[in-house]
């Protein structure tokens, strides 16, 4: 897939828009760009990998806020015969990861809360560190279910409401990785993080079987949810 024109936004939350968020991911795309692309950031994005079921034949996997493309490329890495889309709400960053990306992963400008997709068409959806910026979650959980298929499985990177920011300076990686988590945690601390309690809530509104792993510290959490079987799909 080529790049596309997104969506208008929609929903409001938090004295925040999608199209807000736009307008600051284009800006900051060359900077996350610099930040993230380094080994101890795709490591920590293919290890959402770790809390996929066993996968058989084609995969299709949605990284949804890919960036400039380190998460889908890390996941390919673990995943090597998965089909991945990657895909953003902001258009300078997807032209940052179409310099980096191999052209076996998709790349769509989307909204995540109009998912351009066909209901279930996917096994898996990824964010790394994504949730915790949107407007209105609520919509976003109700597309990424309606896209993935029954049985399958979406895991989240999200920053925990506990945990002192100078963790972040003792997680394993150079200085790059450890000024991310610092920005991070700073970044964080004015969108909004989540409690076990808070995270579990919001996947369990519209799948099953969730689970709040700690991560990177005590400082994040893979939220990991599957979708219902089709026998026992909400209607």
């Amino acid at each position: 897939m080529q790049s596309s024109t997104a969506p208008e936004a929609v929903g409001k939350g938090r004295g925040r828009t999608m199209a807000g968020y736009r307008w600051l991911f284009d800006l900051g795309a060359e900077a996350y760009d610099f930040l993230t692309w380094q080994e101890a950031w795709m490591n920590h994005s293919a290890s959402m990998a770790d809390h996929f079921p066993p996968l058989d034949g084609d995969v299709a996997i949605l990284d949804v806020g890919v960036g400039p493309g380190v998460s889908a490329v890390g996941l390919q890495r673990r995943v090597p015969g998965a089909q991945i889309v990657g895909l953003d709400l902001s258009r300078r960053m997807l032209a940052r990861a179409q310099r980096r990306v191999p052209p076996s992963i998709s790349l769509l400008q989307a909204d995540i809360t109009r998912l351009p997709f066909p209901d279930e068409s996917f096994d898996v959806v990824t964010g790394h560190s994504f949730l915790y910026l949107l407007p209105d979650q609520g919509a976003a959980l109700q597309e990424i279910a309606r896209v993935l298929r029954p049985g399958g499985t979406c895991v989240f990177l999200e920053p925990r409401d506990r945990g002192p920011i100078s963790t972040a300076f003792t997680l394993p990686g150079g200085f790059r990785f450890k000024a991310c988590m610092v920005l991070w945690r700073i970044v964080s601390a004015q969108a909004g993080r989540f409690s076990e309690e808070g995270l579990v809530e919001l996947l369990s509104s519209e799948l099953e079987s969730v689970e709040a792993i700690q991560t990177l510290r005590g400082l994040g959490w893979f939220g990991v949810a599957r979708k219902a079987a089709a026998a026992q799909s909400r209607g």
